[in-house]
C-alpha cells in the first residue's frame, strides 16, 4: 500500500490521495503513534521514501515572502514503512551538525469545533469545521533571523493527522472492532507547507487540512506529527523521525439531525485563500444563528464563489 507525494508549485499543496475505501488497517506490535500514510492512518514516529526517485536541487530560493520556496521537489516519495521506535519526538534536533539548538513547536491557529458525521459512503461525506490550521514555529537562542526564515520555509516538510479520543490518550483512527475494516478519519490526512502571510501580514510556515470528515459521532481530538525530510541524506539515512507534535482542542462530531451548522471562514482562512492556498472558503450556515428553513443537506459547506455563481444563474433563469 505505497502512495506518492506529486512534485508541486510553490503555492500549492500536493495532490494527496484521500482516505475514502475501506482499507485493512495495519498493526505493528507495541506501536501507537500517528500516520503519513496517504491512504491510512498507521501509527509511526519516522517517515521513510525511496531515495533513488529525489532529485537533488539547490538551496531554496523565494523572492515573495508569500510564497513557498521553488527548491526542486522529489519526483515520487515512497512510503513504505513509517513505523519505528526512533527518537525526535521531543521536537529538537541538530541543524547540519552545528552545536546551534533548534527547536520546532506547533501553533494551532485554527482548532477543530464541530463535524457532521459522515457514516460509511464517500457521497455523504462532510468536512470537519473549520478546518484545522497548524503553524510551525521555530526556536534557538543562537539562530539568527536569516536562518529561522530558511528553516520556515524549508519545503520538505510533512505534517499527518490522525484522530484521538476526547482525552488524547488513546489513537481512535480504528473503527470499534464489528467495523475493524474501516477507519474513522476519511479524507486528506497528510499537508505539505505553505509559506504566506496570516491575517495580521506576519509571514508563517503553515498546513492546512481542509479535507478531513469522521464516520461516527463523538468527541475528539485531532494529532497533528510533523516530519523534515532530508533528500540528500536519504541514502544513508532511510528513516526520518517526528520532530514535534501535537493536539487539537475537543471537538464534537453530531449525527445529521443535530450538527448546528458550518461557521463562516475566519480571516485566517481568508487571508491564507488570496495568497494561493488550497482552501475552501465558507459563507456559513449556523443553525444555532438563523431559522432552520434551509435544505439540511447543504449544512453551509458551498464555496462562497460557487454560491455566488449560482446566485447569478437564478437571476438569470427568473427573468
Amino acid at each position: 500500500m505505497l502512495d506518492h507525494v506529486q512534485d508541486h508549485h510553490p503555492l500549492y499543496a500536493p495532490r494527496l490521495h484521500s482516505v475514502s475505501e475501506d482499507q485493512p488497517p495495519a498493526f505493528v506490535h507495541g506501536q501507537h503513534r500517528p500516520s503519513i500514510d496517504m491512504c491510512a492512518v498507521p501509527p509511526f514516529t519516522e517517515y521513510h521514501f525511496n531515495p533513488a526517485a529525489t532529485t537533488n536541487g539547490g538551496p531554496p530560493h523565494s523572492n515573495s515572502p508569500m510564497v513557498s520556496p521553488t527548491e526542486p521537489r522529489p519526483d515520487h516519495m515512497k512510503i513504505p514503512d513509517i513505523l519505528s521506535t526512533g527518537e525526535g519526538s521531543g521536537g529538537r534536533m541538530s541543524v547540519n551538525n552545528r552545536s546551534a539548538d533548534v527547536r520546532f513547536r506547533l501553533q494551532i491557529r485554527q482548532q477543530p469545533i464541530a463535524a457532521r458525521s459522515c457514516g460509511f459512503g464517500e457521497r455523504d461525506r462532510r468536512v470537519i469545521d473549520p478546518p484545522p490550521i497548524v503553524q510551525l514555529l521555530i526556536e534557538g537562542a543562537n539562530l539568527t533571523k536569516e536562518e529561522t526564515v530558511k528553516h520556515l520555509r524549508y519545503p520538505h516538510y510533512v505534517m499527518s493527522c490522525s484522530i484521538y479520543d476526547e482525552s488524547g490518550s488513546r489513537d481512535a483512527s480504528f473503527m470499534p472492532e464489528e467495523y475493524r475494516q474501516q477507519r474513522r478519519l476519511m479524507g486528506l490526512l497528510v499537508s505539505a507547507p505553505f509559506v504566506g502571510k496570516d491575517e495580521h501580514g506576519e509571514e508563517g510556515c503553515f498546513f492546512c487540512f481542509p479535507d478531513l470528515s469522521c464516520r461516527t459521532p463523538g468527541s475528539f481530538r485531532l494529532h497533528f506529527a510533523l516530519v523534515k525530510i532530508d533528500p540528500i541524506r536519504a541514502k544513508e539515512v532511510k528513516r526520518f523521525p517526528t520532530l514535534v507534535d501535537d493536539k487539537s482542542d475537543v471537538f464534537t462530531v453530531y449525527t445529521a439531525k443535530d450538527f448546528p451548522g458550518m461557521q463562516a471562514s475566519t480571516k485566517l482562512t481568508k487571508r491564507l485563500k488570496e495568497q494561493g492556498c488550497i482552501i475552501s472558503i465558507k459563507k456559513g450556515n449556523d443553525r444555532s444563528k438563523n431559522a432552520r428553513s434551509h435544505d439540511d443537506s447543504s449544512d453551509g459547506e458551498q464555496d462562497e464563489g460557487e454560491a455566488s455563481l449560482q446566485g447569478k444563474r437564478r437571476r438569470r433563469s427568473a427573468r
